[in-house]
């Protein structure tokens, strides 16, 4: 048996946040009773393979992450999820999980098949209320790094490194672990340096990526990969073009035909979000652009409906991102009847729609960078990291040192109110504290 709270306390100290997705503190999400653990490794976007070598080398943290998790919230289920892509991995596994009484499930090369949402649904055949969270149907969803993380945790370790891919336009596209904070310019150079003359970089995924022109730019808790590409390739063209020119093209070249309504994700699970709708609002004002633009709130920013449905290949997914971001500012949304009347089952097309990942690769222009990343043991030691202190959900930390004083790694550096949400940051070398600005803070190595 373990102590919960004492457990719970640990994760939380320990500064575990979701890996693969928003950074959400996992500490939070394993204090709820739950029937369910779902373990994801889908990997869901293209080229990456940081949860799959995660697996590999990890598999004895994953299993003992899981059963920490069952112990903590009362699970009677939990079930590892991945890709067919990386079927291999559970098949090896396949004894250990079954003898730990866990289940498994080979999902469909498919995108976006790692979303929480989904997961959830072709797991448990339940539907998580718009808006709303897995815990609420009695779910808990960790991508496996987070899951190895919390097995760490527990044995009192903090979160001080992280898995990540480097691929695209470089010249040995790997997976590795460094240390939380160097930049990604170093991690592209573990990589051979890119192949182009003018490189940019997605962090995180080509679908749901950011942009990184600036490579000297940290590695934080939350990222999953760094993809190269040259400055002239189409998803950094369609990434980088400003608010005013995609609102504005859109305004004017929208002719309602609804694809991206009808292959997007959420609204194939039954959510009510309708990105043409919102593309209509881009003509109204007042009331009525109001009321049509509700049709947004629950976009999960996937870029189905930008990169691959739309013929005209406008941006409905940032327009109804810019849409939700104004709904909350002014405090607009649904009422609980309106919900009600329409949320729905699942579309019975679904399946039909899922997009495959192959088709990514070949409309995004990645067919060229399909290539193995397979783990490398960099043994990463940078002169200097820059530590994020705010890319968790919930309350930025609070650095808890002072420039000049040395630290260790794993020693805590900020901190967040105990009754607020967050997670305390960690030194990822030893060394000194060199500067703290702007939600970072700066460590030379000594």
């Amino acid at each position: 048996m373990i102590d919960r709270e004492q457990t719970l306390e640990r994760v939380r100290q320990a500064g575990v946040v979701g890996a693969g997705g928003a950074g959400f503190p996992t500490y939070k999400k394993l204090a709820a009773n739950v029937d369910w653990i779902i373990a994801n490794g889908a990997e869901c976007e293209p080229l990456l393979q940081k949860d799959r070598e995660t697996m590999l080398r990890e598999s004895d943290e994953m299993l003992r992450g899981l059963q920490i998790m069952q112990a903590l919230t009362g699970a009677k289920n939990v079930c590892v999820v991945v890709k067919h892509k990386n079927a291999d991995v559970v098949e090896a596994l396949e004894q250990r999980i079954r003898a730990a009484g866990f289940e498994s499930l080979v999902y469909d090369d498919v995108y976006p098949a790692g979303d929480e949402y989904v997961l959830v649904h072709e797991v448990t055949g339940r539907q998580i209320p718009p808006g709303g969270i897995p815990v609420q149907v009695g779910c808990v969803v960790d991508n496996v790094e987070t899951i190895v993380n919390v097995a760490r945790a527990a044995a009192g370790e903090p979160v001080t490194d992280k898995y990540l891919t480097v691929c695209g336009a470089v010249r040995n596209p790997l997976t590795t672990r460094v240390p939380i904070g160097v930049s990604l310019a170093s991690c592209v150079e573990l990589a051979g340096g890119a192949t182009v003359d003018r490189p940019v970089a997605l962090t995180g995924g080509v679908m749901m990526g950011g942009l990184a022109t600036d490579l000297a730019a940290p590695v934080s808790k939350v990222t999953g990969g760094i993809i190269v590409l040259p400055e002239d390739h189409y998803l950094f063209r369609r990434k980088s073009q400003a608010k005013s020119t995609y609102t504005r093209i859109g305004h004017g070249q929208c002719d309602q035909c609804s694809m991206c309504t009808e292959l997007c994700p959420r609204y194939l699970l039954g959510y009510p979000i309708q990105p043409h709708m919102v593309m209509r609002s881009l003509l109204m004002t007042g009331q009525p652009k109001d009321q049509v633009s509700l049709w947004a709130d629950y976009c999960c920013g996937c870029n189905v409906c930008s990169l691959i449905a739309c013929p005209e290949q406008l941006d409905p997914a940032r327009i109804c991102l810019d849409t939700k971001q104004r709904l909350k500012e002014q405090q607009l949304h649904r009422t609980p009847t309106e919900l009600d009347s329409l949320f729905r089952p699942p579309h019975p097309a679904r399946k039909g729609r899922e997009i495959p990942i192959q088709t990514l690769y070949q409309r995004l222009g990645l067919t060229p960078y399909q290539r193995p990343a397979d783990f490398v043991e960099t043994n990463v030691r940078p002169a200097t990291v820059t530590i994020p202190l705010a890319t968790h959900v919930g309350q930025p930390a609070k650095p808890a040192v002072q420039v000049g004083e040395s630290v260790r790694r794993g020693q805590v550096i900020a901190d967040v109110d105990r009754e607020a949400l967050g997670c305390p940051v960690h030194s990822s070398i030893d060394g000194r504290v060199a500067k703290i600005a702007g939600n970072t803070i700066q460590i030379n190595a000594t």
